[in-house]
């Protein structure tokens, strides 16, 4: 008997295999069920983009107002020289006066909002539908620079006292994660008070805060040295204070030696002036600031480590008041305390300037926000941390949330212990 041909059976049997494994193949890809009844399964999720950014540098300007920020000089602190404390009047409008807020606040904060601003985000401007404000309910430094640091309202911080609480702060992780060197991370500011806010041990990386803090002789550059001798020299308003431009020399320096991955810059000035009832040196404080931000932006750009690596977060600790009497204060009971400002600039930040109407944004997201631009899983660090900025990461915007109003209490008293932060 002649042998039946191989295809003849063989490949009718074939043919429909290879089809429903075709289909089944399709069906899957789509998320479909394969058979009826069947469970579909999640179509799978694909990859996010790579993140550019591979160092952040966090900022901040103490009881920087939104006033200012997104105005320019105030028209109602402005107006009477006995609540503003103005000098020459005449001098401050020429400076800083301009018919419309936005020619104001261009005047008084030219870089950044002619430079920096359209390359990334700005939050923070109620006039726009878009409110930055605190989960903890002092509106005084310690616990806005607590909250800023480790993602949530720490309720043991409750007075601007220099003490080191056992919360581990977000430049901590930041180093143990990434395993870098002591000089890999660093804080640079002007308050004594940071060397114990700064992380939950001591040694923890490098910090460097408050006009007797000089800079240890093995990190010590020869200009470094200078500046550490002569910080000493400088006289800040208040004592346990220094002067920002010195502390923004120490920082600049630190960088370009050291190259850091993660670098903060507190600034201070901006507080001390207020509360000295000085709204012309305030707002000559602002200027000097946003010079500070034209040249570290200039030299990021010419140090290849940095140059479309880095994304800057600017933030502050705490509003103030809006009023003629209490501008030059904050704490419970004072209106405009909890009114703070976010702006994230880099190369994983859509270049959309001012955002608003913008969902309620909290002072406890910036953790969250840095880790997720340097890859890390801020979860991991802390699970009742404030989420990340969608904005600030190129993500859709969540649906927007009314933020209750906070009671009006009275003035708290702990910030007598900082000297008015």
């Amino acid at each position: 008997m002649p042998k039946e041909p191989v295809w003849s059976r063989a490949g009718a049997l074939r043919a429909p295999a290879l089809c429903l494994a075709a289909l089944l193949a399709a069906a899957s890809a789509a998320g479909s069920p394969a058979f009826p009844g069947e469970a579909a399964s999640p179509a799978p999720r694909p990859a996010p983009a790579p993140l550019r950014t591979r160092n952040v540098i966090l900022i901040t300007a103490d009881g920087l107002r939104i006033q200012e920020l997104f105005t320019g000089m105030d028209p109602v602190v402005s107006e009477r020289e006995k609540h503003s404390g103005i000098s020459d009047l005449e001098r401050a409008r020429r400076l800083y006066w301009r018919p419309s807020a936005a020619e104001r606040r261009e005047a008084l904060m030219p870089f950044f909002w002619k430079t920096l601003a359209p390359r990334g985000i700005v939050l923070g401007n109620k006039e726009k539908g878009s409110h930055v404000t605190m989960r903890n309910p002092h509106l005084f430094s310690y616990p806005g620079y607590a909250e800023i640091l480790t993602g949530q309202f720490q309720p043991d911080v409750i007075s601007n006292d220099a003490v080191r609480y056992p919360h581990r702060t977000v430049l901590e992780f930041v180093r143990d994660k990434l395993r870098l060197p002591f000089t890999g991370v660093a804080f640079i500011g002007g308050w004594d008070v940071f060397r114990s806010a700064a992380a939950s041990r001591e040694g923890a990386y490098f910090v460097n805060a408050g006009e007797d803090d000089p800079v240890p002789a093995p990190y010590a550059t020869p200009r470094l040295e200078y500046l550490s001798a002569v910080q000493a020299e400088i006289l800040a308003l208040w004592e346990g204070s220094r002067v920002d431009t010195v502390t923004f020399e120490i920082g600049l320096e630190y960088l370009k030696k050291y190259r850091p991955r993660a670098l903060y810059l507190a600034f201070g000035d901006t507080d001390e002036w207020a509360h000295a009832r000085r709204y012309d040196r305030l707002l000559d404080q602002i200027r000097i600031f946003d010079a500070h931000l034209s040249r570290l932006w200039e030299t990021l750009e010419r140090l290849p480590d940095y140059r479309g690596r880095t994304t800057l977060i600017l933030t502050t600790d705490h509003g103030r008041g809006v009023t003629p009497k209490d501008w030059i204060d904050h704490g419970e009971g004072v209106t405009g305390s909890e009114d703070i400002w976010i702006a994230v600039i880099g190369p994983d930040t859509p270049d959309r300037g001012e955002l608003g109407p913008y969902p309620t944004v909290h002072q406890a997201d910036v953790a969250a926000t840095l880790l997720r631009l340097l890859g890390l899983d801020d979860r991991e660090f802390n699970a009742q941390a404030g989420p990340p900025i969608p904005a600030a990461l190129g993500l859709p915007e969540p649906s927007a949330a009314v933020e209750p109003l906070r009671p009006s209490g009275a003035t708290d008293g702990s910030r007598a212990a900082g000297a008015g932060r």
